[in-house]
């Protein structure tokens, strides 16, 4: 859909090993953390932010792959606050992958838990390629050493503008993906790889959501103390809001709110955005 207010505010993930996942979000990225309660914590991007991320310490280790969270990606607002995150990184070896796909410079690394994370920075909408609704979207060598020099001061720390700029996800067979995001959730899709990973947005972005079959077709489904996505949140306009009411079953009796099952196996939230605000006033 054009024109729709389409934000992706947090998740939750169940966890384990809590000294190891603190120290990573907190110390190593260097995101601001609070105490929820005895097993949980949250962490934003700055002092001033809402937490994007909660971590629920009662997880326990997987012990074979699952359907879910492929990884979740932190937009940047430029390639100078990137490039600093990314030094601090490679100064301190924690393993990173990477890739130019086009429509953004893109690292990959996972948190103590196993959970993927992106960091990347869309290159300006212009430059993006469109042919017949598709957005060119490939995966070349990042050049590295052109982004560094993008770098303008030494990582203090997540600036201004971040947003979780979508969460791709994986499972056993691609239509469930295609029944969720395009037949559920109303997106268009913008990009593909074969027949194995598909992508998803709305307004004309290059991908909001992803869903792959990489890890092949004997995937369980997550467990309650698995370790992985619990939810994810999303807050929307009225419009979009009461196309989703009409067409989809809401487990929540909340107001302005949709609760959803997703097919792997975590919870999605939909916020209407319009009655969230009124209701903080």
């Amino acid at each position: 859909m054009l024109n729709t207010n389409y934000t992706i505010d947090s998740l939750t993930l169940r966890a384990d090993d809590e000294t190891r996942m603190r120290s990573f979000y907190r110390d190593v990225l260097k995101l601001v953390e609070k105490q929820e309660n005895k097993n949980s914590y949250s962490y934003a991007y700055t002092q001033k932010d809402k937490p994007f991320l909660t971590l629920i310490f009662n997880g326990r280790k997987n012990v074979s792959s699952h359907k879910g969270l492929y990884h979740f990606a932190l937009l940047f607002p430029d390639s100078a606050s990137l490039a600093s995150l990314i030094e601090r990184l490679i100064l301190i070896n924690y393993p990173l992958g990477s890739g130019d796909h086009d429509v953004s410079e893109a690292f990959y690394l996972n948190d103590p838990n196993g959970n993927g994370i992106e960091l990347y920075h869309d290159r300006p909408k212009a430059l993006w390629e469109w042919h017949d609704n598709l957005v060119k979207m490939g995966t070349k060598e990042v050049d590295l050493l052109t982004l560094l020099k993008t770098k303008k001061a030494a990582w203090a720390g997540f600036p201004d503008e971040m947003k979780v700029g979508h969460i791709h996800f994986v499972g056993d067979n691609i239509t469930k993906g295609d029944t969720f995001f395009i037949d559920e959730l109303k997106m268009a899709l913008t990009s593909t790889i074969a027949d194995s990973a598909h992508f998803y947005s709305h307004n004309h972005y290059h991908h909001h959501h992803a869903y792959n079959t990489w890890l092949g077709t004997n995937l369980t489904q997550r467990e309650y103390y698995d370790n992985g996505l619990v939810s994810w949140t999303i807050s929307v306009d009225l419009d979009y809001f009461t196309v989703l009411q009409s067409n989809n079953r809401n487990t929540s009796n909340q107001p302005g709110q949709i609760w959803l099952t997703d097919p792997f196996g975590s919870t999605l939230i939909i916020h209407e955005k319009n009655y969230s605000e009124k209701s903080a006033q």
